[in-house]
């Protein structure tokens, strides 16, 4: 997404096809529909900067066509969401310090002429706009195809922790990450929209201030109230969608943690694990040999290739794609099926702009020049799913750098 201060045009639109959240967004306490939820995110990844405001103007025909809608009730549909998104309140909350802010995610939702626009605040525009850290992109088709808020809701939190499939060189995931503490059950059911976040003031407050079983306590005839409900309503079903998704890069289990003497269900810890349904793997590739045939394996793909990186290339292609997010490993990627050069990949680049929809940048531009694509006129697509998060940031890595110079000099 590139600042502008002229309306872009139609096929600039439709090229967002990521969802970016900071991560603490993901995780704060709100209260959302499931239609509201998706019709966010795809305002999300439409959205642009225009005189200094960030919007999205998203066709009618957009919303369908992602949402699988028929008929003509959208208009009534847009009409009524756009009130629950007006009064959308976040609440993003820091336990150690004992801070939390509150704030609204749009100011304005309009509908004219067949086009729903909606505008940000001020406060939401740095936590989905030109993100540098502590964030995740998620392919939108994928938070489209889930029927359930809950399954929404799970796949986002647990998302989060994607990146550490490749740090840990690990077939499962615990989360939350020990030594920290389960979630607690209280807790979850504010995360998931189980249970309204600003159902009254005195919820907010409890809630702002991390007094989860309180604030719970708070509210009249709280849905799945009982453990065996909750687990079997909220847990299972979202367990199952993952699982049964061929969208989906994960899926998990979990495992009740219990307390007191009479073994109350408390908490919950997750297990989360690469999702063997998901057709979409961009990190899944066939070996053709030393190993079984057809089976499928996630290798270093920095080990894959004999040709070393070399080190010195990697912020000259990072300013190949400027406000792009990629990660250091990813470079080292490119780097490598490029053999070191850089206008190999500056114009494999050049060509991916000019396509209309690419979901996987990376794997699309390893495929490019692997198969030499620059060099044809016609370019054959290639559509992966999964996105790999930009979680080590080239300012990081630049700092990193000059630290290392630092240090050589001393």
């Amino acid at each position: 997404m590139k600042e502008t201060q002229k309306k872009p045009k139609e096929k600039q639109l439709l090229d967002h096809d990521t969802v970016s959240r900071s991560n603490v967004l993901i995780e704060s306490k709100s209260s959302t529909s499931l239609f509201e939820r998706k019709l966010l995110n795809i305002a999300i990844a439409k959205a642009y900067v225009e005189d200094g405001e960030l919007i999205a103007k998203v066709s009618t025909k957009d919303v369908k066509n992602y949402l699988h809608i028929t008929g003509n009730s959208i208009y009534s549909r847009l009409k009524e969401v756009s009130k629950e998104t007006l009064g959308h309140v976040v609440s993003i909350e820091d336990d150690e310090k004992e801070n939390f802010i509150m704030f609204n995610v749009v100011n304005k939702c309009e509908y004219r002429d067949g086009v729903f626009t909606t505008r940000f605040t001020k406060e939401m525009k740095p936590h989905i706009y030109n993100l540098k850290k502590d964030y995740t992109r998620m392919s939108l088709n994928v938070l489209c195809s889930f029927k359930s808020l809950f399954t929404t809701r799970v796949y986002e939190i647990l998302r989060t922790q994607y990146y550490r499939f490749d740090r840990e060189q690990c077939d499962q995931l615990i989360v939350p990450r020990p030594p920290k503490n389960p979630y607690t059950i209280a807790e979850l059911k504010f995360t998931l929209n189980v249970v309204d976040a600003n159902a009254s003031k005195a919820v907010k407050r409890l809630v702002e201030q991390g007094r989860f079983e309180e604030a719970l306590a708070e509210i009249k005839d709280a849905p799945f109230e009982d453990w065996r409900n909750f687990r079997r309503k909220v847990l299972e079903v979202a367990k199952k969608e993952l699982e049964e998704s061929e969208y989906s890069e994960i899926c998990f289990d979990y495992e009740p943690v219990k307390s007191g003497k009479g073994g109350k269900v408390t908490g919950i810890r997750f297990f989360v694990k690469k999702n063997p349904k998901c057709i979409h793997h961009s990190d899944l590739q066939r070996m053709p040999s030393g190993e079984e045939e057809g089976e499928e394996i996630a290798p270093n793909v920095l080990a894959a290739k004999k040709t070393p990186v070399n080190e010195k290339l990697i912020l000259e292609v990072a300013d190949i794609f400027g406000n792009e997010p990629i990660t250091i490993q990813e470079i080292k990627v490119l780097l490598q099926v490029s053999d070191n050069q850089p206008d190999v990949i500056r114009k494999a680049f050049k060509l991916s702009q000019e396509q209309a929809y690419i979901n996987n940048l990376v794997g699309w531009l390893r495929k490019c020049i692997e198969e030499k694509w620059y060099e044809n006129e016609k370019v054959s697509k290639f559509k992966g799913k999964t996105l790999e998060e930009a979680q080590m940031t080239l300012d990081l890595y630049q700092e990193y750098i000059e630290e290392r110079e630092k240090v050589k000099k001393e």
